[in-house]
């Protein structure tokens, strides 16, 4: 029983009594019944095994271990106010680590940071722009903002965000290259590759029903921003981000192959490593992500 007490509020009634020399008055002032500060104070009696008050009928005085107790207490007491200040400063302030791709970052996150830091001043951002999967325990990363449907067991990921593909090239490459009607002619072009997609691409047809088809990859990156400068300047055909493409399809500057197909859509995920101790100021930034960061992607600057 007395160790489910709290020993800390133990201290606390203990620091009354002494303070207003009553066990009652000590009960009125901190909103407690007489038979719980009485428990309290034989709690932190028979914790440390010391008598801390002489009493009789009439009053109730410290005893020498008491007198001694009561200035440790205080300054636990005071530790702890001190302990609970900075905790409310840091919950919004301080630095939180953050990995995501270079292109996610400059097609609508920028933005949505620089917005969360006008609301936020206090917290600074520490980002690593990588589409390489840090390990977030052994790189100390707080958060990620990644693109994939795989994740690493032991991490939490909550998707945010869909991201739509899209099969496109520039128009002087179709100039050259041979026909394409249908997806078994890929392996006919040059094509540009995410690393994790190089060997094929999933096309969808328009009943839904979703085929591997082999292609032939010319060029392969992990970064993004690469494939799509291959892809703008007439080196193959390319799997790219609807949102980095749109404008590109808009202008003719890109052209749609293969338009009776789409690709199966990702998953845009903030992904870290745990649900518990979580910092108030990461919590924070989740909930502005989650609330936020689709209506940065999905308009232009």
């Amino acid at each position: 029983m007395w160790l489910m007490m709290d020993t800390l509020k133990a201290m606390r009634v203990f620091v009354a009594i002494a303070h207003h020399g009553s066990l009652a008055r000590a009960a009125d002032q901190l909103d407690y019944s007489r038979a719980m500060v009485s428990r309290y104070l034989h709690h932190l009696e028979h914790t440390f095994s010391i008598r801390l008050f002489q009493r009789n009928t009439r009053k109730i005085s410290l005893t020498p271990s008491g007198e001694k107790a009561l200035r440790y207490c205080e300054n636990i007491l005071q530790q702890q106010l001190l302990l609970h200040d900075l905790a409310a400063h840091e919950q919004q302030s301080g630095s939180i680590r953050l990995t995501c791709g270079l292109f996610l970052y400059q097609l609508g996150l920028n933005r949505c940071l620089r917005a969360f830091q006008a609301a936020y001043p206090q917290i600074q951002f520490d980002l690593t722009l990588t589409e390489n999967a840090l390990d977030l325990i052994d790189g100390n990363i707080d958060l990620a903002l990644r693109i994939t449907q795989k994740i690493a067991d032991g991490l939490i990921a909550r998707p945010i965000y869909t991201i739509a593909s899209t099969f496109c090239a520039h128009p002087d490459y179709l100039a050259q290259a041979p026909e394409l009607n249908h997806p078994s002619q890929l392996l006919q072009h040059a094509c540009i590759s995410h690393q994790h997609y190089s060997q094929y691409w999933t096309l969808i047809d328009a009943e839904q029903h979703p085929q591997n088809y082999p292609i032939q990859s010319s060029f392969k990156s992990n970064d993004v921003n690469a494939l799509y400068d291959m892809c703008i300047n007439g080196q193959g055909i390319a799997m790219l981000p609807s949102l980095l493409v749109q404008q590109d399809l808009a202008m003719g500057r890109l052209v749609r192959v293969l338009p009776e197909y789409t690709a199966i859509d990702l998953s845009l995920s903030l992904v870290y490593a745990s649900r518990q101790h979580l910092p108030h100021m990461t919590q924070i930034l989740i909930a502005f992500l989650m609330e936020h960061l689709g209506n940065y992607l999905n308009c232009e600057e």
